[in-house]
């Protein structure tokens, strides 16, 4: 945390006729428990009742504001204009955080007053009340093409916000993209980025800006916006454009999503037990999986969605494991994976009334080693050098080169933390 002084964050909430999501977004803002939170909230002058919900609360919101305006960014420059913070968040109707001390983990990893941008992870609530995780991008020049986190997933400085505020004369060029906009416009000039390793939002698909062919249109344009656009870049942008329109026809699918799945089951079933090591790798990758230099997968293994699949250098995977991917699984360099181990990254909420499911990463680090029979689950976070011993049930992170046992795995040992080697499998028939 920057320690000259406490930080103080600028929570605003901009909603217009939002009674039925308001609530939601109001209490989970409000349940903070990092005490130096300014709440300001701007509404466009709703008549469904929005206004009743918020003035509720009036005694636990630092600003409120209720008058017509120009829409979602225009009320967004209003609050920007009002808060009084180091730093600002978005947090609008229908969205919220994820815990009650997510600003207060995000704060802890802020450590440096230079940085214009702290930005994270978000979760994504899909129909039907299935939750994804969706890890924000880790290269910072990548802004310079498309989005890499979410916009509400981000801390700002209220200075640089001031500076570079959403541009409503844009409007009719990027429509909803006004947001992504103001971020490459920041990420032109040379505001700092910085990323934390955490899941700042909680936020409903359905929205206006989830139109994937609209999006593609809007973000080609702010990337092209300075300098006339030549005939690979607009080639690039129809295949784009092309490739979403392929996306969502249904009927165009189908039959695609048949063959993917039928490729995927020669994998999970005769292929998977073809003792060649290199055909195995090669059909993975052409699945969408991401393996690195040097990594083996013995036979007989079940992946479970392998474009979430990331493999690092010189990983070992033994045989008989299960490689549930649905929520993203990283594997770092030269970790090894027993035999029948269980990484799932997909579950159920049982508290859903609709048993909705829930898709959590699982990030195993570098020279982790994971025994035989071992189950860990979804959300779990396994550091460098981590142990977990055969049979483990794994719930709860694992701190860097320690060992854990049991069910539930607790803490039973340390590991050397000058530890150096690398995975190496030199049989080429397993």
């Amino acid at each position: 945390m920057m320690a000259d002084k406490a930080v103080k964050i600028s929570v605003i909430t901009v909603c217009w006729n939002s009674a039925k999501e308001i609530i939601h977004t109001l209490e989970s803002v409000l349940a903070q428990d990092y005490p130096d939170i300014e709440y300001v909230v701007v509404d466009g002058g709703s008549t469904d009742g929005t206004v009743d919900i918020i003035r509720r609360y009036a005694d636990r919101i630092q600003t409120f504001v209720t008058e017509p305006d120009q829409g979602v960014y225009d009320a967004m420059n209003k609050g920007i204009s009002l808060a009084t913070g180091d730093y600002v968040m978005m947090m609008n109707a229908g969205d919220f955080f994820p815990s009650s001390d997510t600003l207060s983990r995000a704060v802890a990893m802020m450590d440096d007053r230079d940085v214009d941008v702290y930005y994270g992870d978000s979760i994504e609530i899909c129909e039907g009340g299935s939750q994804y995780y969706r890890e924000s991008g880790r290269d910072v020049n990548l802004l310079g093409r498309f989005p890499i986190y979410r916009h509400g997933a981000s801390l700002v400085k209220r200075s640089t916000h001031l500076n570079i505020p959403f541009d409503l004369s844009r409007k009719q060029d990027f429509g909803y993209a006004l947001d992504f906009n103001q971020i490459y416009t920041m990420w032109r000039r040379g505001a700092r980025f910085k990323r934390l390793s955490l899941p700042l939002m909680t936020y409903q698909q359905e929205g206006m800006s989830n139109n994937r062919i609209q999006s593609v249109k809007y973000v080609y344009r702010i990337v092209n916006q300075d300098r006339e656009p030549n005939r690979v870049g607009k080639l690039r942008h129809q295949a784009s454009l092309m490739r979403f329109r392929i996306l969502t026809n249904r009927k165009v699918m189908m039959p695609v999503r048949g063959l993917f799945q039928f490729l995927l089951y020669l994998y999970n079933g005769p292929v998977g037990v073809i003792p060649c090591a290199p055909l195995r790798k090669w059909w993975l990758r052409r699945l969408g999986a991401r393996i690195h230099r040097g990594s083996w997968v013995n036979m007989k293994q079940f992946v479970i969605h392998p474009s979430g699949l990331e493999i690092g250098d010189n990983v070992h995977i033994n045989r008989g494991c299960l490689l549930d991917a649905r929520g993203g699984l990283k594997i770092g360099e030269s970790a090894s994976i027993s035999y029948d181990v269980k990484l799932l990254t997909g579950s159920h909420d049982a508290q859903s009334t609709s048993f909705a499911g829930r898709f959590f990463p699982i990030e195993i680090g570098r020279r982790a080693w994971i025994g035989a029979g071992a189950t860990v689950l979804q959300g779990v976070k396994i550091g460098e050098g981590g142990v977990v011993a055969a049979g483990s049930v794994v719930t709860n992170d694992v701190p860097p080169f320690t060992i854990v046992g049991g069910v539930p795995a607790r803490p039973i040992g340390t590991r050397p933390n000058n530890i150096d080697y690398r995975c190496d499998w030199p049989f080429l028939f397993t």
